[in-house]
């Protein structure tokens, strides 16, 4: 999957913008095509972010982020 960062920007735009989750995955899908997220993947993210997280990067960037975070 190419963007997955971008993706989940623009996810985020979706729901701070006040677009549906079912809104947010038609314009994923259109503006990524093939190489867009899939539907379970767009709904958890989009689920996520409604519910506090506040992090675009994937899971083992938020991890290596913490950890530098934690040594200073």
């Amino acid at each position: 999957m190419v963007g997955g960062t971008e993706q989940r920007v623009a996810i985020k735009f979706c729901l701070n913008s006040g677009l549906s989750a079912t809104d947010t995955l038609v314009l994923v899908q259109k503006a990524y095509g093939n190489e867009a997220l899939n539907r379970s993947n767009v709904y958890s993210l989009y689920s996520g972010f409604r519910d506090g997280r506040d992090l675009v990067e994937d899971d083992e960037e938020r991890v290596a982020v913490q950890n530098r975070l934690e040594l200073r």
